[in-house]
């Protein structure tokens, strides 16, 4: 445990060692290769990020730089990390060769195995949407993937099944990626499971129709109760360290990710303040900008303490466990440590004594759209009793 510990904050520290050098470690694509590569060499921190790196670029000449490095070094923590990327290449389906040894007895090498069962996970969207492929693959029959959209409070809301080669799994994300600027990171297909099952109940309970597939096409890859378990993130980051430091006032950079530049909340719980703002707005009291402006920073703070209770607690904080994942699976480690630190905190049931400012950055953007939604809609009702000459 305490070695894992310790290569984790080696990784933290390198990636972001490379970030800090203009290397765009959110790049996936193979252009980025030759980059890495002249990182190589200069710390044993970056020489760790630049191996895990590679590890995520699905190509055949981040394969080869691995070999490379596997075979060269007698750093044993460094040889030990290029198999495990290797491993992930072979999971993705890029072709990882045999070690020649290891032909010679007809043992294939651990990193070199595809598993029986993988699993992908997109980004989750403004309306806490996201998308979760398994792929179980078939005797020369390609992979049976199935694919379905889960809301994180109302469940699973689609789910369908394909029977289709890897070539065309893999160009189904590049095509995403292209299209939407995400990228589906590979998740522990155990979570994934869960995540459906635990998805369909709920939308059984609120009576959503068109799932009647879901129990055949899950019968694929499982039939028994998944297990629950902890989250994948609490398997790379440590919980306790996540809300060290000044955590609370630089969550808002998570704002600007591409990723979150466009989540806002306009649940109906976030309507039912607007009251409370428009007579603050309109009250016949006389009150100063400064008196308006703490009587709206107090209805903001309401807001965030409600966005942390009970059933809205729950599913924020798997949003931002979900984001936290994806964004250390992206190479954004400083990110996803915020992430989980503000996940644990609406965990809590309660966003503390002290502002965390990307929840009342979020609530604060929710409020703004939805006036300027009303706003819109009664000049569009005004114009429309205008009689025209």
């Amino acid at each position: 445990m305490a070695n894992k510990k310790q290569r984790d904050e080696k990784l933290l520290s390198g990636l972001e060692q490379l970030r800090q050098s203009g290397i765009p470690l959110e790049d996936s694509s193979p252009t980025l290769i030759p980059r890495l590569r002249e990182q190589l060499g200069k710390r044993r921190e970056t020489d760790l990020a630049v191996i895990f790196s590679l590890g995520k670029i699905p190509d055949t000449t981040a394969v080869e730089v691995l070999s490379e490095i596997e075979n060269g070094t007698a750093d044993k923590e460094l040889r030990k990390e290029a198999r495990r990327s290797l491993f992930k290449l072979g999971q993705r389906g890029v072709a990882v060769p045999q070690k020649d040894d290891q032909k010679s007895t007809g043992a294939a090498p651990l990193f070199s195995r595809t598993p029986s069962i993988e699993a992908y996970m997109s980004p989750v969207d403004g309306g806490g949407g996201l998308l979760i492929w398994i792929a179980k693959p078939q005797p020369n029959h390609g992979l049976q993937v199935i694919q379905a959209t889960l809301n994180d409070r109302a469940g699973l809301l689609r789910i369908g099944g394909a029977q289709i080669p890897r070539k065309e799994l893999r160009k189904m994300a590049q095509d995403i990626k292209a299209k939407n600027g995400v990228t589906m990171i590979a998740i522990p297909w155990e979570y994934a499971d869960h995540a459906l099952s635990e998805g369909y109940e709920t939308a059984k309970a609120r009576g959503q129709t068109g799932l009647e597939s879901f129990h055949e096409l899950r019968s694929i890859i499982a039939t028994g109760k998944p297990q629950e378990a902890p989250h994948p993130i609490y398997d790379k980051l440590d919980a306790n360290e996540a809300r060290q430091g000044s955590w609370r006032e630089a969550s808002r950079r998570l704002l600007d990710e591409p990723e979150l530049r466009y989540w806002v909340l306009t649940d109906g719980w976030l309507q039912g303040f607007l009251p409370q703002i428009e007579e603050a707005q309109t009250s016949r009291l006389v009150l100063n900008p400064v008196q308006k402006e703490e009587r709206f920073a107090a209805i903001v703070r309401d807001a965030v303490k409600e966005l942390c209770r009970g059933e809205n607690g729950k599913a924020f904080r798997r949003r931002m466990e979900n984001m936290a994942l994806y964004f250390f699976e992206t190479g954004r480690a400083a990110q996803a440590k915020l992430s989980l630190a503000v996940a644990l905190q609406v965990g809590d049931g309660d966003p503390g004594p002290l502002d965390v400012s990307f929840l009342t950055g979020l609530v604060q953007r929710g409020f703004a759209f939805i006036l300027s939604e009303q706003r819109t809609k009664r000049k569009e009702e005004d114009a429309s009793f205008i009689i025209k000459p």
